[in-house]
């Protein structure tokens, strides 16, 4: 079964001078334990699509189009009681997504509680395991410690370990590694490559790197002024682009 089908998307927002149209007549589909790369420009609609997936868009904007997830209706009723459970996002800053106020081993154990039903104990120590699944070293101490005692690095592999603790179908990640230095970068994708192979975890990721879709997707969706202008599998995309704006970024 697909995880996520989206047809005929279109994003439009409501402004002083007007409805300004962020995407237009987006399809795609992604497939269980598979990556789709959706790249592009900054402002060719990639973010915007990844929140109006996950419900996740300002009051003043009007969405039209189908999605499904899982071949259910993904209504705004349906992404509400999905986000965090079903499906949810890791975005490319840790330390504006995470609470200051919270240690990260509360901020795991939160997701387990709402989603699951979890006593306050058990979803601490599914936390715990959550943060040494991925990789943090001595991660009972690290639960107890805020997101500013962390590195960057760390954050990010918090906010993966939010995401994933409810086991997702659908995992988006908006520019992941962006924050990070190159070593970090490496570790925090080739930690996703590898959770989305034992939890067959669709993932679908935001990026302006086209390095990093050839080594980390299968799929590839190219956006251009809010509308996809070519889509392939990456090996074939690379090896023989067909739109010159496809040429243009490889270039």
């Amino acid at each position: 079964m697909t995880a996520l089908s989206v047809e005929d998307l279109s994003i439009s927002f409501r402004t002083d001078r007007g409805l300004l149209r962020a995407v237009e007549g987006l399809s795609f589909s992604v497939q269980p334990g598979r990556t789709l790369a959706i790249v592009g420009e900054s402002g060719c609609g990639k973010s915007a699509t990844s929140l109006a997936i996950m419900g996740l868009l300002a009051p003043n904007a009007e969405v039209a189009g189908r999605m499904t997830l899982a071949g259910a209706p993904l209504t705004p009723e349906r992404q509400r009681r999905a986000r965090g459970a079903e499906m949810a996002m890791i975005f490319q800053e840790p330390m504006t997504s995470l609470n200051p106020a919270f240690t990260a081993g509360e901020q795991v154990a939160e997701a387990l509680r709402l989603h699951e039903g979890l006593d306050s104990a058990a979803a601490m120590r599914r936390a715990v395991e959550m943060l040494e699944r991925v990789r943090i070293p001595e991660a009972a101490r690290r639960a107890r410690q805020y997101p500013h005692q962390l590195s960057g690095g760390m954050r990010q592999r918090v906010m993966i370990s939010i995401a994933l603790a409810c086991r997702p179908k659908l995992l988006i990640a908006d520019e992941p590694t962006t924050a990070l230095d190159v070593t970090v970068q490496a570790q925090i994708l080739a930690l996703l490559d590898e959770l989305k192979r034992e939890t067959g975890t669709a993932v679908i990721l935001v990026t302006h790197d086209l390095g990093v879709v050839m080594d980390h997707a299968e799929e590839v969706l190219v956006m251009y002024a809010g509308r996809a202008v070519e889509a392939a599998p990456a090996a074939a995309l690379f090896a023989r682009p067909e739109h010159p704006y496809t040429i243009g970024l490889l270039g």
